[in-house]
């Protein structure tokens, strides 16, 4: 029978950003003495950063020798040739709360104010639906058609915990397919709840369908700034629904891929996300 499901919530849930600015060089230094404490004290150092104050970390992040911290998110710093001065990781309870473009318009805001202009460019965008009502089963592998031959299925026992498809290290697009509610009991990330309101069944598995855009993916589509990945969302959602991943309903043809579209796939087609999409053509 053909299912019914309940969309809870969707839309951005993470977005990078790397930023092109000159850092002055008392900034640098007062940093340096900061990662310096952290690293002699094993504490966090706080510095002012435009009107703010930011928690110095005693490690980088990742390639970012310097890594600060706040209750909004994350920003590395870098006097790298080789690499963007700033990068920027608003956290996912951030842009919840005050949109995407917020996020990064807050993030923006505080660095300006201490390196001016800068120029961003978007590093990944991950988009994500919500749902319940999906008896989605481990035997469902089969029935996914994906342009990439990469998928990975996570088991719990004998119970589905979520499918992989892509290779983020391609840094293009890869998706999650995952048991939501068995994360959130994990993580403690309770705030879903209140996002999800009313329509959220606690007796009743959540499971989401998340989308990651890499840098290169969202070159492809001729995506620079991340105010442009902002706009082109639900397009996105649009391209990965329709043309990159699907699951298709069994029928007697050998051919998956002739399959037609299962009724709970067109439903996450037309989540809410996709209200703003616009056409996109993706170049190789």
């Amino acid at each position: 029978m053909p299912e019914s499901l309940v969309e809870l919530a969707s839309g951005i849930d993470a977005l990078y950003a790397s930023g092109r600015c000159d850092l002055p060089p008392e900034m640098l230094r007062t940093l340096n003495r900061a990662r310096e404490e952290a690293v002699l004290t094993n504490r966090e150092v706080l510095v002012p950063i435009g009107g703010d104050e930011f928690r110095v970390q005693a490690h980088g992040l990742g390639k970012y020798r310097y890594c600060l911290k706040h209750q909004n998110g994350m920003v590395g710093l870098t006097t790298s040739a080789r690499l963007p001065a700033l990068r920027i990781q608003p956290r996912a309870a951030f842009i919840h709360g005050v949109g995407a473009r917020k996020a990064v318009q807050w993030f923006r805001a505080r660095l300006e104010a201490e390196c001016g202009a800068i120029q961003l460019t978007a590093s990944r965008i991950d988009l994500h639906a919500d749902w319940q009502g999906w008896s989605l089963e481990g035997e469902d592998r089969q029935r996914f058609v994906c342009r990439s031959e990469d998928r990975i299925t996570h088991e719990v026992g004998d119970l589905l915990s979520g499918f992989q498809f892509g290779k983020r290290t391609t840094n293009t697009i890869y998706c999650r397919i995952y048991d939501k509610s068995r994360e959130m009991q994990r993580t403690g990330a309770a705030y879903w709840e209140d996002i999800w309101g009313d329509s959220f069944n606690p007796g009743s598995r959540v499971l989401r369908v998340e989308f990651e855009f890499g840098r290169q993916g969202l070159a492809e589509f001729g995506i620079s700034s991340p105010f442009d990945a902002i706009d082109a969302a639900g397009a996105l959602w649009s391209y990965a629904t329709e043309q990159w991943l699907s699951l298709r309903t069994p029928s007697q043809d050998s051919t998956v891929s002739r399959w037609s579209v299962s009724p709970e796939w067109e439903q996450i087609r037309q989540a809410r996300i996709r209200d703003s999409a616009f056409g996109l053509d993706r170049v190789y």
